[in-house]
């Protein structure tokens, strides 16, 4: 009865430890929320329902700007739910924490680390929300700072 008690603490302990490591989650980097959720894709693309085919923004590049001040963006939405901005402003800009969603009509998107100042020591996150219909999309949403912005872009 000794050896059973001896087997079963160490068994214990190591099933607890398990339990609690599946808990325990690490901020990510930048101090950024990351989703770790793909795009949902929903309707049918072949089917020419307006609002069918939603799932083919997997993949598909734009161009725009943001909030009016940024007026040269590029950016793709990759099919794993990230964003890669080839352009922004003149320079490459580009976060492993830039993701996006689609539920049904609504897309959303959040952009990290976005740079107040020319130096990049203060930066910000901003979630947009809105749509994306025939090659256009027009998105608004809050900034961790606290203003309000938009994206506004065409497919292409």
């Amino acid at each position: 009865m000794k050896t059973t008690r001896l087997l079963a603490v160490p068994a214990l302990a190591g099933a607890s430890l398990l339990a609690l490591t599946g808990c325990i989650q690490l901020p990510p980097m930048g101090g950024a929320p990351v989703a770790t959720q793909a795009p949902v894709v929903s309707g049918d693309p072949g089917s020419g329902d307006p609002g069918a085919g939603t799932g083919d923004l997997a993949g598909t590049s734009w161009t725009g700007d943001f909030n009016g001040q940024v007026t040269d963006i590029a950016f793709t939405l990759n099919e794993d739910g990230t964003i890669d901005f080839a352009d922004w402003a003149g320079s490459e800009f580009d976060s492993p924490g830039d993701v996006w969603t689609l539920s049904g009509d609504t897309l959303d998107m959040t952009i990290t680390q976005i740079s107040v100042d020319e130096s990049g020591s203060e930066t910000f996150d901003v979630s947009l929300s809105g749509t994306a219909t025939d090659g256009s999309m027009s998105l608004s949403g809050q900034g961790t700072d606290g203003n309000t912005y938009e994206l506004n872009a065409t497919q292409g």
